[in-house]
């Protein structure tokens, strides 16, 4: 029922395909840091055991791996859900929230796990780590997201008062 919507109704519903779509590159960034940080901990070693074996380094690649998942499965669950039409504008803020803030952790994680190496401009850690804090900015800064998810689950301001 698209054309019975507003031009600016319109070009809000366009926003939230920008937004999944911007969810998805910070979820590309966050998949290819993880996966320099777990290469690294196979083969860096520290006292003659790779760093993966630490519990501190397994901690955190694990946590990479569950956020990744969890950012995925949101912006699956709003591309799905989109069927031919623009994504849910709940659903596209959700996916775009949760992927920026994963991918700001995951990136600064994986440098982490790198060392003083992850820091220098030989490696793309860097550069991802940086790339990684646009996409809280960019298409809707995290905070604008989150009022527009309270907006939708939560009462009218009005009606929130009485």
């Amino acid at each position: 029922m698209d054309f019975q919507l507003d031009p600016a109704q319109k070009l809000m519903n366009a926003y939230n395909s920008q937004r999944l779509g911007a969810a998805t590159v910070a979820l590309g960034l966050a998949q290819g840091a993880y996966e320099l940080a777990l290469a690294s901990a196979l083969e860096r070693r520290q006292f003659g055991r790779p760093i993966g074996d630490f519990q501190g380094i397994r901690w955190k690649l694990a946590d990479m791996a569950i956020a990744i998942d969890a950012a995925r499965l949101l912006i699956h669950r709003a591309a799905v859900n989109a069927g031919p039409g623009f994504p849910d504008g709940l659903e596209a803020a959700k996916a775009k929230t949760f992927a920026a803030e994963m991918a700001q952790e995951v990136t600064s994680q994986a440098l982490q796990v790198h060392g003083a190496a992850g820091y220098g401009r030989a490696l793309p850690l860097e550069r991802m780590v940086r790339d990684a804090r646009m996409f809280a900015i960019g298409g809707g800064t995290v905070e604008m997201m989150r009022n527009l998810i309270a907006d939708r689950i939560l009462p009218t301001r009005a009606d929130f008062r009485r």
